[in-house]
């Protein structure tokens, strides 16, 4: 008997993923195709929701196209800070269209979850509680090892596009050492005697020998590694000032600052002997 697969396409994180770790702009109507191909191996595709802002300029036309191939466009909307940083809540609205379709549509047996965000782990137990298999779709380099473990298959972007290892890892490998050097310095600055470190101050002064720290640091909070805050600003209230701290929960968080602290252990171990 063939399977009722329902299909969730966050557009924003596999786009924001691919150009960021890999420099690579996917052609809309190829990644689309790619992912529904791959979906259809769960049994036949009923629906199919994708999310992103489509006001913004990267996203121009995108709607059309998927149309063009049956996908539903639900916008959200991103929430922009004034430097520049975008996050959306595409991965609310995505598990709030999931869970209502879990209540109302008891012939769906397989959710297809195109995304990479931890917090989808809560959506994917809530399905399983249903008997619903659970499979996600996400790039490698940035979906988390977590939402992975807890899914049911997991397949990688980078191969339904046929992209390279030899290709890729120069580029994976410095982007990953970059994160690294922003944990680190944001976490020397959350020890020091600073009441707070502003978004624009980590940027533009902080981020001192990286490329693209802009293009970081908007990577760094799509994968909430950094977490953003408002601190009231006694010069302009109605401007907030925007602030970041690291994101204690998460995976790379925990391994870069356990490294470090056995760096440090092992100096100081080697200065007393």
């Amino acid at each position: 008997m063939v399977k009722n697969v329902a299909l969730f396409i966050d557009y924003e994180n596999v786009y924001w993923s691919m150009k960021n770790n890999y420099t690579l702009v996917v052609q809309p109507g190829r990644l689309i195709d790619l992912i529904k191909q791959e979906a259809h191996k769960e049994g036949q595709v009923v629906l199919a929701l994708a999310y992103a802002d489509f006001d913004q300029p990267e996203f121009k036309g995108l709607q059309t196209d998927l149309q063009r191939r049956s996908v539903e466009p639900r916008h959200v909307f991103s929430k922009s800070f004034p430097e520049g940083v975008r996050k959306n809540a595409a991965d609310i609205e995505l598990s709030l269209d999931a869970l209502e379709l879990m209540y109302t549509r008891d012939d769906i047996d397989t959710y297809v979850l195109i995304c990479g965000d931890r917090d989808l782990i809560q959506l994917i137990r809530k399905l399983h509680t249903r008997n619903k298999r659970v499979s996600v779709i996400g790039v490698a380099r940035t979906t988390s090892s977590d939402l992975v473990m807890f899914s049911d298959t997991f397949t990688e972007i980078e191969a339904l596009l046929g992209i390279s290892p030899t290709r890729i890892l120069p580029i994976q490998d410095e982007r990953e050492s970059e994160m690294v050097a922003l944990i680190q310095r944001l976490n020397t600055l959350q020890d020091g005697n600073l009441p707070f470190v502003g978004l624009k101050m980590l940027i533009n002064r902080l981020l001192t020998g990286i490329g693209d720290p802009q293009s970081l640091i908007n990577q760094a909070i799509g994968e909430e590694i950094v977490v953003t805050y408002s601190v009231p600003n006694p010069h302009k209230p109605e401007f907030p000032t925007t602030a970041v701290r690291l994101n204690p929960e998460h995976e790379m968080v925990q391994k870069t600052l356990v490294s470090k602290s056995t760096e440090v252990a092992v100096s100081l171990q080697a200065q007393g002997g």
